[in-house]
């Protein structure tokens, strides 16, 4: 993982993976605990 944590924004949970990329190319995320897929900035 990148050297800043990423956090989950529903559980705050660190436990987060990278999840390919959305349709313009940004980072997608994955939370491991629950689940929940997001970009970092939007």
């Amino acid at each position: 993982m990148s050297s800043d944590t990423v956090r989950c924004p529903s559980c705050q949970s660190t436990q987060v993976v990278k999840n390919g990329k959305i349709h313009n190319g940004k980072q997608n995320h994955k939370c491991r605990n629950c689940g929940r897929q997001f970009v970092l900035r939007p």
